[in-house]
Order: structure tokens, then sequence, then C-alpha cells
């Protein structure tokens, strides 16, 4: 097909850069708006009760007329967890494999109040043509099956994101990477490659599943009583491994997760995972078979499955709790920030009776690409330009190393933060200006609600507690009528701090007095008086900070 000639292209990064998650990458065509994926991240420490973080479309709330399409590369969340949010913002159709459409529609449908149906199944024959663009599809192999590469076929060669991906010689049917459809989109030509960059750091390749489907079968065969699994929900491919491993066993499989339970079913229907009829069984009719007839597969809340093997290990889990004779397997590979949690949890299934067992650290395992293989697919595609995508910024830089290792100039390569431009024009691609991008934290039903401030209070809450100062006062006599009450959580133990808390009762009753005699009395002077020298005289006094809350009455 022939595209028309454009004059401009963009290439921008809303999220997915200097982060692990929240992939969302737009291509602007001229004026046409091209979205590539729309996902979500988990969010980390500091962020106290969020539940996930994603992008903030302010750019695109503003040029909404312009979005053409929205290309989702596959099911996870850190490619789709954002979608229903963005389309209560812009209405695009949406473009994706059967599962990876199956996942979206549902996730769309958990958001009651959006009624939204222009879905589209594609696969890695289909071509869509849009006014100055034709899009094209290529399998690629990850831990969901369906993964593909997108492909924008614009006038000045095609652009290329590859979602997340690896290379597996190996790999089993729906997981294979169709290496002869890359080698030709590298031949036709590719002006610029964004590339995920998770495991850039990595040297070597990564491990096959082939491999990792034998260690599992292995922990099968030598375990005794019940076997609980832990795995990601969205991660198929180990999911298909465990109801392997446990047909060959004899086993009946339980599913424990709401989460896994909808990816399950969904995949099942799609025939995404082959399995007999009967060898998954309802929580309730666990109790038929023995325990070393039953593997339980669970995931936890948002598809993490750490935090509930701890509320299973401390007896606290709504349906499945830990017992003497019971095997853990874990199948998850923590990040850095979560090793130590990771060792905690399982020290603590051991001292609630169980056997632990852990991927091998012989092998190494993931769904992305180590540095053997982002190289091979910056060799068969030949890019002009490269851009690193999907990785925190030292990851980034890994990628760019590699590019230029295999011979694509420093000048060509442009490693982005988000809101970054990168354009091309006459000929030249140059880093050009930003637009807004930022975080909007979802805690709940509120979507954006939550911001520095509100987050800055739970940290002080979390690290120093609250004060509460009551005091119910009548200012025509000028005369406080009752307390003032000191009321303390999480700072200071009451019983024991006799002392404190009277001395904290006089130095507010002098600043109530002082303010009463204020000819131009202030209910917010008063408030801020209290906060400014009880939090001075108890930082005076205990080196702490706590959350100070007055709360004045008048009669």
């Amino acid at each position: 097909m022939t595209v028309k000639k454009a004059k401009q292209i963009k290439i921008i990064s809303l999220g997915g850069v200097d982060e692990s998650g929240k992939n969302m990458y737009l291509v602007e065509v001229d004026e046409d708006i091209y979205i590539l994926d729309a996902g979500l991240m988990f969010p980390e420490d500091e962020l106290l009760g969020i539940d996930v973080v994603i992008p903030d479309f302010k750019y695109l709330e503003e040029n909404k007329e312009r979005v053409r399409a929205i290309f989702l590369s596959h099911g996870h969340e850190d490619a789709i967890g954002a979608l229903p949010y963005l389309l209560q913002k812009v209405k695009a159709p949406v473009y994706g494999t059967e599962l990876t459409i199956a996942l979206a529609r549902a996730a769309v449908r958990e958001q009651r109040k959006l009624r939204f149906k222009n879905f589209h199944v594609v696969d890695d024959e289909s071509v869509l043509s849009f006014r100055k663009i034709d899009v094209r599809f290529f399998q690629t192999t990850h831990t969901i099956p369906d993964s593909v590469g997108i492909v924008l076929e614009t006038s000045e060669g095609a652009i290329v994101y590859t979602g997340d991906f690896k290379f597996d010689q190996s790999a089993s049917d729906g997981y294979q990477t169709d290496l002869s459809a890359i080698s030709e989109i590298g031949e036709r030509g590719v002006l610029a490659l964004l590339s995920d960059s998770s495991e850039a750091e990595h040297p070597g390749a990564t491990s096959s599943d082939r491999l990792i489907a034998e260690e599992i079968r292995h922990a099968f065969r030598s375990a005794n009583g019940r076997i609980i699994v832990a795995c990601v929900a969205s991660n198929l491919i180990r999911v298909q491994q465990v109801l392997d491993a446990s047909e060959r066993a004899g086993r009946k499989v339980v599913i424990v997760g709401k989460e896994l339970e909808r990816v399950v079913d969904i995949a099942r229907d799609l025939d995404k995972l082959k399995m007999e009829e009967e060898l998954i069984i309802p929580f309730k009719e666990m109790k038929k078979y023995d325990d070393n007839e039953i593997t339980i597969i669970e995931t936890g809340h948002l598809g993490e499955p750490i935090q509930s093997l701890q509320q299973m290990a401390k007896g606290s889990h709504p349906q499945i709790n830990i017992k003497i004779g019971d095997t853990v397997y874990i199948t998850t590979t923590p990040s850095p920030s979560l090793e130590t949690m990771m060792a905690k949890t399982i020290d603590m299934l051991y001292r609630a009776g169980a056997k632990v067992l852990t991927m091998s650290r012989n092998l190494f395992i993931s769904g992305h690409a180590s540095q053997d293989d982002l190289k091979l697919m910056m060799n068969l595609l030949r890019p002009t330009y490269f851009i690193p995508v999907h990785g925190e910024y030292r990851m980034l830089i890994s990628h760019a190393k590699l590019a230029n290792e295999v011979g694509i100039p420093k000048t060509n390569v442009f490693v982005i933060s988000k809101g970054d431009v990168v354009e091309y024009k006459n000929g030249k691609m140059t880093a050009g200006n930003r637009v807004y991008s930022g975080n909007t934290l979802i805690d709940g039903l509120g979507v954006g609600d939550v911001g520095n401030i509100v987050l800055r209070d739970r940290k002080l809450l979390s690290e120093d507690g609250i004060f509460i100062v009551v005091v119910t006062l009548d200012r025509k006599r000028k005369k406080i009528i009752s307390g003032p009450e000191m009321i303390s959580r999480g700072f200071i133990y009451v019983r024991e701090s006799e002392h404190l808390i009277e001395e904290s009762a006089k130095v507010v009753t002098k600043i109530v007095e002082k303010n009463l005699e204020d000819s131009e009395f202030e209910w917010s002077k008063l408030k801020q008086d209290i906060r400014d020298q009880l939090n001075r005289y108890l930082f005076e006094q205990t080196k702490r900070r706590p959350m100070i809350l007055p709360i004045i009455m008048e009669i």
C-alpha cells in the first residue's frame, strides 16, 4: 500500500520511561495521533495507600480530536491497565489481538459508568490503513499469548514498537516470535525503533520457558501435601506450566484470587490455556480430595502474590492458610525493591510449617529480552534511529549502549524522559519541545484526587502519628467551657505520658485565652497558633513532629 507523504513525525512518551510499567507512547504523523499501549504501574512504597499509578492524560485530552487509534501490544496491566481511564477522556478505536482485546473489554466492563464498544481484533496478518500510515503487527514471545510488536509504516519509513518481548527458540504455540516477519520489516526500512529495556542490564540471553517447565515438573514430582503456587495473574505461560505439571502429577487445581479467575476464564474460553475439562475445581470442592491431590494457584490483590502469601503464613487469609506439610512454590522473580519483602515472606512461610521452593538461581527467568536478544532485534530491524523505552533510567542507558555496539551512531539514539518530544522533519530526527506529562494516582474509586499534600499528610501520620486538641469556648464571655482535651494516636502512649499531656493542655489554654482577649479574634489564627506553638513544644519534649489537629467548638 502507498501512504501519503508526511511532513512531520513526532514520537512522545507519556509513561514507560524512567520507570518500570505504565507504558504509553504517542506517534504523531502530521495532525494525527496514534497511541501505543495504555498501561498502569504499581506504586512504590512512598505512595502510601495508592492502588495504582496511570499516566496523566492532559495532553491527549487537549488534542482528543486528533487521536485516530489506540494499539495494544499485549494483555498485561503495564500495557492495558490505564485503558478504562483513558477511554473516559478520549474516544478512539482500540486494536489488539484476540486475548488482548478480551482482557481489555473485561477491564472496561469493570468501570460501570463507561460504555465503550469500539474494539477491533487484529492478528499478525492484519493491515490497517489510515490517512497517512499503514499499521501491521508481528508475533512476539512474552509470558502471555497473543503478544505482538506494532509497525506504523509512514512515507519516511517504519516506526516499530516491540512491546514486551524476548526470543525463545523453543517457545510453544501461541508464544513464538515471527523472525521472518521482523527481518522483512527491516528489509523494507525502519525509521525508528522503540524497544523494551526491562532487562537491558542483564548479559546473555533470557532462559527458555521450556527449561522452567522442566523445573516445575521436577518440583511437583518431589512434593508431598498441598502445593501452593504463587505467580502473577497475567503470567499465563507460568499458569499453563503449573496446570501441565498438576495434570501429570494427578492433582486437581484450585484458583484463588478474583483477578486470576477472570484471566483464566477468558484464556480458557479462547483456547489460550490448554487443559482437561475437569482439571480446575471450585474452591468449595477442595475438601473432597487428599492434600497430595491438590494444587492451589494464588495471586493476591492486583495480581501480586507476595502480600497474599504473608496473609496465608499469618493465618489471616480469607480462603487459604498455610499448614504443616504444605509446599509453597514461588514462581515470581522479585524486583530489587521487593527482595527484602520476599526474604521476610519466605521466613514467615517456614515458621508456619511450609516447605518453600523458588525458581533456580541458575536460570534467568523473565518475560523480557536480555542483552543478546536486544541486539538481535536491532540487527534484524536495522533502524536509523533508536529510542529505548520501558525501563528505569539506568536500563535505558544500558540499552542505548547496546545500540552503539551494533552500529547505531550515538547521535541517532535518544534516551527520553516522560513528556519529551522526538521530532522527524526535513530528513532528520531531533529532540524537540516537551508536552505536559505526569502521574495520576488511583486510590479506591478516586482518580487523581490524591496529590502531594495528601501523600505528605499520610507520610507524616505514618511516621509520628496524630495529636488532636479539642476545646469548647464561649467567645462572648471570653472563657473556655471545656478542655483542652488531648487525644493521641500513633504519637505517644497516653497512660505513660500524663505529664506531657498536662503541660500540652497548659500551652493550649494560654494560646486560647490570649486569642480570646484579642479584639480581632479569628478562628484560623487560633488554630494556626495552636499548631505552631504546640508543635514547637512537643518537638522539644519528644523530638517528634506529629500531625496536630485542633478542633475548636463554640457555644
